[in-house]
């Protein structure tokens, strides 16, 4: 397979993954100052 990837190839591929990751990474820093921050 030759791997012939446009520009635009990329930036979709950047921007799924992205799309994917960003929702998870913000749930997680919402959990760690939820339980950093809260009354212990």
């Amino acid at each position: 397979m030759v791997n012939t990837r446009t520009d635009t190839e990329l930036v979709a591929v950047v921007q799924n993954a992205l799309q994917t990751l960003l929702p998870q990474i913000c749930a997680e820093i919402r959990e760690e100052f939820r339980t950093s921050s809260g009354p212990s």
